[in-house]
């Protein structure tokens, strides 16, 4: 079965094998990252850090606009529209340590990159924190949001790299 889905991922992206950069086309993002599973990730985070999502994708439309691409946030994405649709998300964030004795801190994502509605590629990365240049004057939703714009640069880099000619 895996087999078989692979294949069919692979065949849709060859169809669509026209780039970003070809089709001049703007990128469709969805305005706040949502979390892929809550149960997953602590409580306190879902609670306390609620920007995170919104920072996320912030992010990653400055940089892919930084990379010259046209991208726009959607308040409701719809991945069966024309174009081409970008669907990040959070699959895991965790939160140890403190100001004190220092912030270890990780976020994990995934974006999916849709063309007409068809998934053409998918992308996920982690980045981890302690907070950098006076981390003991930080929050642990700002290490996090730290972590999220990270990944932002890193989503806009595989776009260009593997999307743009």
């Amino acid at each position: 079965m895996q087999t078989a889905k692979a294949a069919l991922f692979l065949a849709g992206a060859l169809l669509s094998a026209s780039t970003l950069a070809q089709d001049d086309a703007a990128i469709s993002i969805n305005q706040k990252a949502e979390y892929y599973d809550t149960k997953v990730i602590a409580p306190n985070i879902v609670r306390e850090c609620t920007n995170l999502g919104y920072k996320f994708s912030d992010s990653t439309k400055k940089f892919l606009e930084k990379y010259g691409f046209s991208a726009a946030l959607q308040p409701e994405q719809d991945l069966q529209t024309e174009g081409f649709n970008l669907k990040l998300s959070i699959l895991n964030a965790t939160s140890s340590g403190n100001a004190w004795s220092g912030h270890r801190k990780s976020v994990t994502i995934e974006a999916e990159l849709y063309k007409d509605g068809e998934l053409i590629d998918s992308f996920q990365n982690a980045r981890n924190s302690s907070g950098g240049f006076g981390g003991g004057f930080k929050g642990s939703c700002d290490v996090l949001e730290r972590c999220v714009h990270t990944l932002g640069n890193d989503v806009a880099k595989w776009i260009k790299k593997k999307h743009q000619g």
